[in-house]
C-alpha cells in the first residue's frame, strides 16, 4: 500500500499537485502581505532592486523593445508551434503513447506555469503589497481650506506657465523635446534618476524606457505604455503626442522602481517630473497636478461657481497648454477602434489588477485629488 502511495505521489503529486499548490501559496502570500505593508515595503526597497538588477541592466543594453520582439515573435510562431503540437499528438496517439505524451506535456506545462508565476511575483507581484506612496510621503493627514487650495493652485499654474515657456515646440507650436522622442527616451534614464535623488522615497534600478515600433496600432487598444516585469522593461507608445509621452514614460519607469500599484506609479511620476531640471518634464508634471488641484478647488468652492470662475480667471494659463491639449484630443479623434477591442483591452487590465489585490481594478489609476496640496504643503512650502 505504501509503495502505491509513494508511486502515486511521485507520478501525480510532484508532477501536477505540487506546482499548483506552490502557485496557490504564492497567491495567498501576496494576499496576506496586503495586511503587512512593512514586509512588502522592505521587499520593494531592499530585495526587489537586487532581484530585478540583471533584467533591467540587460534590457537597457538593447535599444529596441525586447517585449515587442517577444510578443510579435510569439504571435508569428504560434501557428507553427500549434501545428507541431498537433502533429506530435497525432503521432503519439497513433503509436499508442497518448497517455505518456499528455502526462509529460501536462507536467512540463504545470512547472513552467509555476516558474513564470514565481518570477512574476519576484519581479512585480510582491510590490503590490508595499505601503501606498502617499502614506510614505506623509500625505493625507489633513484637510485644506479654500485659501490653502488657492495657494496650491497658484503654485501649480505658475510652475506650469514657467516650464511651458521654457520648453521646446514643434512647427505647430505644440510641446516637443530637443532631438525628438528618441532623444527623450535616451535621456530619460538619467533625468529620472537625477530627480529621484530629491525624493528619498523613490528608489530602484536605473533603466531605459523603450519605444514600441508598432505604437500606432497599439493606440487602437488605448494603451499608452506597459511595464513588462520579466525584462524589467518600460514600453512606451511613441505615436501619441509628446505631452502624453512625457508623463507615460515616467509612469512606466516608476513601475520599474518598484511601484506596482497604478496610482502610486502616477504619483511617483508626477513628483519626478515636477522635481526635474528639464522644463519639458517639469511642465508634464505640473499638467498632471493641474488636473487634480483644479477639481479639488472646484469642490472646495462648492456652490460658489462665480467665485471659482473669478479666481481661475485671475490666474491665466499660457496659450501653449491649450495647444497641447488640442493636439492630444485631435490625435485620439483619429483613433477609432472597434468597441470590442477597447473593451477587451480594458477588461484584461482590470482583471490583471484585481487578481493582484487591487479591488478597484482600472479605477486604481486615479490619484487622490489632495495629493497636490499634500505635496505642496509638506515638501514645497514646508521646506522652503
Amino acid at each position: 500500500m505504501k509503495t502505491k502511495v509513494k508511486a502515486w505521489i511521485r507520478k501525480w503529486g510532484i508532477a501536477f499537485i505540487l506546482p499548483v499548490l506552490l502557485i496557490g501559496i504564492l497567491a495567498l502570500l501576496q494576499r496576506i502581505l496586503m495586511h503587512f505593508h512593512a514586509v512588502g515595503e522592505g521587499y520593494a526597497r531592499y530585495i526587489f532592486p537586487v532581484v530585478s538588477f540583471l533584467p533591467v541592466k540587460i534590457s537597457s543594453l538593447v535599444p529596441i523593445s525586447l517585449t515587442e520582439v517577444f510578443v510579435v515573435s510569439l504571435v508569428l510562431t504560434s501557428p507553427i508551434l500549434l501545428a507541431w503540437l498537433i502533429i506530435r499528438i497525432r503521432r503519439a496517439v497513433k503509436e499508442k503513447r497518448g497517455k505518456k505524451f499528455f502526462y509529460r506535456l501536462g507536467k512540463t506545462a504545470s512547472w513552467v506555469l509555476f516558474g513564470v508565476y514565481a518570477l512574476f511575483m519576484l519581479l512585480h507581484g510582491l510590490n503590490f503589497t508595499r505601503y501606498p506612496l502617499e502614506e510614505s510621503l506623509g500625505f493625507g493627514v489633513r484637510q485644506y481650506t479654500v485659501k490653502e487650495l488657492e495657494e496650491t493652485y497658484t503654485w501649480v499654474v505658475n510652475g506650469l506657465n514657467e516650464a511651458r515657456l521654457q520648453s521646446a515646440e514643434d512647427e505647430r507650436g505644440v510641446i516637443s523635446y530637443p532631438g525628438g522622442t528618441r532623444a527623450l527616451l535616451s535621456d530619460l534614464q538619467n533625468l529620472y534618476e537625477e530627480a529621484s535623488g530629491k525624493i528619498p522615497e523613490i528608489t530602484g534600478n536605473a533603466g531605459r524606457p523603450k519605444p514600441v515600433a508598432l505604437s500606432h496600432y497599439w493606440s487602437y487598444t488605448y494603451i499608452v505604455g506597459m511595464y513588462f516585469p520579466f525584462f524589467g522593461e518600460p514600453n512606451i507608445n511613441v505615436d501619441v503626442e509628446m505631452s502624453e509621452i512625457l508623463f507615460n514614460a515616467c509612469h512606466e519607469m516608476s513601475h520599474m522602481h518598484g511601484f506596482a500599484v497604478e496610482n502610486d506609479a502616477n504619483l511617483a511620476a508626477m513628483l519626478i517630473l515636477i522635481n526635474s531640471d528639464c522644463p519639458e518634464l517639469r511642465y508634464a508634471g505640473f499638467c498632471e497636478a493641474l488636473d487634480l488641484i483644479f477639481v479639488e478647488l472646484l469642490y472646495a468652492y462648492n456652490t460658489d461657481a462665480e467665485g471659482f470662475e473669478a479666481f481661475v480667471v485671475e490666474h491665466p494659463i499660457v496659450d501653449g497648454y491649450f495647444k497641447d491639449e488640442d493636439a492630444r484630443s485631435a490625435y485620439w479623434e483619429t483613433i477609432d477602434p472597434p468597441q470590442i477591442v477597447a473593451d477587451v483591452s480594458e477588461a484584461t487590465n482590470d482583471t490583471f489588477l484585481k487578481v493582484n489585490q487591487q479591488e478597484e481594478g482600472v479605477k486604481s489609476y486615479n490619484m487622490p485629488r489632495s495629493n497636490v496640496a499634500d505635496y505642496y504643503f509638506t515638501h514645497v512650502k514646508g521646506k522652503s
